[in-house]
């Protein structure tokens, strides 16, 4: 997903021949509640045991149905939901306060006013002080000095409670996009010592292990089983796909990311934005000439990497390439 701005919250990852963004989360960074309360009712499920509750995931799944559909409003309500019955999910407040800032800005305006109020009534409440945090790192993305304010939110929450994991996750996004990869590791490693499943930080953990420590094994081992857990995440297939690509396994990566191109049908995040072109790579490598003309074809349509996918298909059409 690619819905950060370059800046102190962007991260860049080089793939070859294309440069992409990576999600806030992954980036691929997402969500925290928006609704007239705000607040989620008390937990169904404990942060450890989210994953084993079917109301949790079947809110998940159309959250990311609707998220993908560019259907920011039945996300918005979808996420909600979720987080209503695992109120510290990172994943979940992620993807809300995404749903928001493709809503508008004055929709995540108005939950920081909310969230604002709510710290302030509740200072030593770890979880006001981490939704808080959600938000202002989204809304850095057009107001660049709520960065650091994204930063002391979660500082504060982890002095309240140094166990909770979606601060930690919260906090390593930041310092990811602060350029200071082996703090943002840290943080990860801290997220999963609490919720061993949690999907950014493993995710977040992949692209460290892929992008900065070139260790596509360590990448795959945190990130193989997401699917698993979201099989509605296109991104994590896209990953998936760029990992295999990394190891030489081809047909792997064809698969992942044909998974991930048809699940983000809103051609919303990285899998729907970068996924033709890297999929027209891979097909050049194993010989697929024709399926790789077509996969570069349709990715100048939809505008992914365009000038990387014509230049391409100009070197196929003069049969530069075999």
């Amino acid at each position: 997903m690619s819905i950060r701005s370059s800046g102190p919250l962007s991260n860049l990852v080089k793939k070859g021949d294309m440069t992409v963004l990576r999600p806030a989360i992954a980036a691929l960074v997402a969500a925290c509640m928006f609704a007239s309360c705000l607040r989620p009712a008390a937990a169904s499920a404990a942060p450890s045991d989210q994953y084993a509750s079917h109301a949790y995931l079947a809110h998940v799944n159309d959250g990311l149905v609707a998220f993908y559909s560019k259907n920011f409003a039945a996300a918005r309500v979808a996420f909600e939901a979720a987080l209503a019955v695992a109120p510290s999910d990172s994943f979940s407040l992620s993807f809300l306060n995404a749903s928001l800032r493709n809503l508008g800005v004055d929709a995540l305006t108005q939950l920081s006013d909310q969230e604002e109020e709510d710290a302030a009534k509740n200072p030593r409440d770890a979880l006001a002080q981490t939704r808080l945090g959600y938000t202002y790192m989204f809304m850095a993305q057009f107001q660049t000095a709520r960065g650091p304010d994204a930063r002391d939110a979660f500082n504060a929450a982890l002095q309240i409670d140094p166990h909770l994991a979606a601060a930690h996750v919260g906090l390593g996004i930041y310092r990811l996009g602060d350029n200071s990869t082996s703090r943002a590791k840290a943080e990860f490693l801290a997220a999963l010592e609490t919720t061993p499943k949690d999907v950014l930080a493993r995710e977040y953990l992949s692209s460290i292990y892929q992008v900065d420590l070139k260790d596509p094994n360590r990448a795959l081992a945190y990130l193989i089983d997401v699917p698993n857990i979201m099989p509605s995440y296109p991104d994590a297939f896209y990953h998936l796909g760029s990992i295999m690509d990394d190891l030489g396994q081809y047909d792997a990566a064809i698969k992942y990311l044909k998974t991930a191109i048809d699940l983000d049908k809103g051609h919303v995040g990285e899998a729907g934005q970068y996924g033709l072109p890297l999929l027209g790579t891979v097909y050049l490598k194993v010989h697929k000439v024709p399926e790789a003309k077509l996969a570069f074809s349709e990715a100048i349509v939809y505008g992914e990497a365009p000038e990387f996918s014509q230049s391409q298909l100009d070197k196929i059409k003069r049969g530069d390439i075999k």
